[in-house]
């Protein structure tokens, strides 16, 4: 019944709307406030016959003289004196949709910005924004959306997602959604110090194969780069262990003869944190790009804007 009672109600405002020129709201707000033609004319920049005019088809569409001349004047109706209220209230409520986007003032703002990304983002991306906007808008909160199976472009538009940080090389970016490459990144690896290559500054390709592996797989994903690497050119490597985290794998790597792969900058926090040496990979080793993604509908967003200023402006 609610949604009948709905479908009706709509339909009802459809066929009043079709009734009535919206042009002669404001028309009409004048004459209300002014009780004078002349001066009402001049509110609204229109010609004394433009008013006149304009008079003459509120009249008829309302059924009511609106003005009437009296002992003190031009005298409201009751009618136009109930429509009165309701009327300014919509041009208010119009005059506040239309205006433009009021700035965004970080210092002040408590907006709640949710942001897609992988564990590379959370590891380095987002301790470096956090400490950024500590400083400069210490009221805002920062979510994590992790990246999985979700469809981005609905949670974009709908506002669930301000912005997402993908690996270009990964994402299946809609063509819709707006894009623009960010941090480039290289992978590089990282061993025991008291692994025999610790001493190396390179893994030849021969020995990285000869080695067992550490796998970080937060999505419990069977590939990555690297196997989609080795791949190519036939070749496969051993998994010893396969973890959620860099984190947990690092810390297998550190009591092991294992080798993990990851990206430069995470290595580097990883080795100074835990007794593991940072070598370089096989020559050709690939690496991975990374997009700031945002929903075209937010392109004028003030705030949207503002945060991604601030992660081009990172330093990582």
């Amino acid at each position: 019944m609610d949604s009948i009672n709905a479908g009706i109600h709509e339909m009802d405002i459809e066929s009043a709307l079709r009734r009535v020129d919206l042009n002669l709201l404001p028309i009409f707000d004048a004459l209300l406030r002014e009780r004078n033609v002349t001066r009402a004319a001049e509110r609204v920049f229109l010609s004394q016959p433009a008013m006149s005019n304009a008079l003459k088809r509120l009249r008829e569409t309302l059924d009511d003289p609106i003005l009437v001349r009296g002992a003190r004047g031009m005298q409201a109706t009751p009618r136009a004196l109930a429509l009165e209220a309701p009327v300014r209230a919509i041009l208010v409520q119009i005059a506040r949709a239309v205006r433009p986007a009021q700035p965004f003032d970080p210092a002040t703002s408590r907006m709640r910005f949710v942001i897609a990304m992988n564990d590379y983002g959370e590891n380095v991306v987002m301790p470096a924004l956090a400490a950024r906007l500590c400083q400069i808008a210490p009221h805002v909160e920062l979510a994590v959306h992790t990246l999985g199976a979700d469809k981005l472009e609905p949670l974009l538009e709908s506002g669930a997602l301000t912005l997402v940080i993908g690996v270009q090389e990964y994402t299946d970016l809609p063509a819709r959604l707006n894009s623009e490459p960010w941090i480039e990144e290289r992978l590089v690896c990282l061993v025991s110090r008291e692994h025999a290559s610790s001493e190396r500054l390179r893994l030849t390709l021969k020995r990285f194969l000869q080695q067992r592996h550490v796998y970080p797989s937060p999505l419990g994903l069977t590939s990555n780069i690297v196997e989609t690497w080795l791949e190519k050119q036939s070749l496969r490597r051993e998994i010893a262990v396969t973890t959620r985290s860099y984190w947990a794998a690092a810390n297998v790597v550190a009591h092991t003869d294992y080798v993990l792969s990851a990206p430069r900058r995470i290595a580097a926090k990883l080795a100074s944190q835990l007794p593991l040496r940072m070598l370089e990979p096989p020559a050709g080793f690939p690496g991975f790009r990374l997009l700031l993604i945002w929903h075209p509908l937010y392109e004028r967003d003030p705030a949207t804007a503002w945060l991604l200023e601030q992660l081009r402006a990172l330093q990582l």
